[in-house]
């Protein structure tokens, strides 16, 4: 299966073309910045930073990390596509979307948390233990996704 997803021509496209790759690779990078900067600054705010931010304002800022998401989402599955055979046998490969998905489902829980407990947490009051530690493994992930990603070029 891998093999055939690798042979399709838009695998081939972004192989080869002049376009393709750095196409994909800048959408990449982008919708990276976007969902984990987003997520981050989210993060940090549970966390007790950023004290005069309203929890309200992230929350609605959330929908545009998931589109970031989905942008990474689709830009990262043609670059799958273009190497499948060799990403599926890549122990950094295989880390990172492991990370990837932790961090995205994190985020997913601490935007449930957030919503919850939009109206019950007040600027100045630090936010449950549960949203902290939710909010800390999230910066892990993300963090641990970022550099395993990199890595992948260079092992």
């Amino acid at each position: 299966m891998f093999q055939w997803i690798e042979d399709s021509s838009v695998a081939e496209y972004i192989r080869v073309s002049a376009y393709g790759y750095p196409a994909m690779i800048t959408l990449h990078s982008l919708g990276l910045a976007i969902m984990v900067g987003l997520s981050v600054v989210l993060s940090l705010r549970v966390l007790g930073f950023f004290g005069t931010i309203p929890y309200p304002s992230l929350y609605r800022l959330l929908k545009v990390a998931w589109v970031g998401f989905i942008v990474n989402f689709i830009s990262g599955g043609l670059l799958f596509a273009a190497q499948a055979t060799t990403y599926m046998t890549d122990i950094t490969f295989l880390t990172k979307m492991s990370l990837v998905i932790i961090g995205a489902i994190l985020v997913g829980i601490l935007q449930s948390m957030v919503k919850k407990g939009v109206t019950d947490w007040q600027p100045g009051q630090p936010a449950p233990t549960a949203a902290k530690v939710v909010a800390a493994l999230a910066i892990v992930a993300w963090t641990g996704g970022m550099v395993t990603g990199r890595l992948i070029a260079y092992l």
